[in-house]
């Protein structure tokens, strides 16, 4: 893999990107009933989608304009996939809580990441 897209930053991708697409869909199928619950996964997806957004232009700006495009695609295919799976195994609830941490973890952590790419 290229160093500009070293495969660190692209499971750093996926597990943000499948973490907060839990969200995402959890969110738009919630039976439960707390909707305080809900009301946390909603403004977890907007949270998420933001930072996902800041750590794709910051991508962009540190490195080159296709790397971030590269990403975006290849890593939501495989989060697409792999949590698809997850879906399955897993409760929902359950990957909805872990989700919590997890994807602020995972953009923390492609942040550093990108922070010691050269362009």
């Amino acid at each position: 893999m290229p160093e500009s897209l070293p495969l660190s930053l692209l499971v750093a991708w996926v597990l943000y990107f499948g973490f907060l697409n839990t969200h995402q869909r959890h969110s738009s199928r919630f039976q439960g009933a707390s909707q305080a619950f809900n009301a946390a996964l909603n403004l977890s997806v907007i949270l998420g989608v933001l930072a996902g957004l800041a750590l794709l232009v910051y991508y962009f700006i540190r490195v080159a304009w296709y790397w971030p495009f590269l990403l975006f695609v290849a890593g939501s295919v495989i989060a697409g996939l792999l949590f698809g799976v997850l879906d399955r195994k897993v409760s929902q609830p359950a990957l909805s809580l872990l989700g919590f941490l997890a994807w602020p973890a995972a953009a923390i952590w492609a942040f550093l990441i990108i922070r010691g790419l050269s362009g």
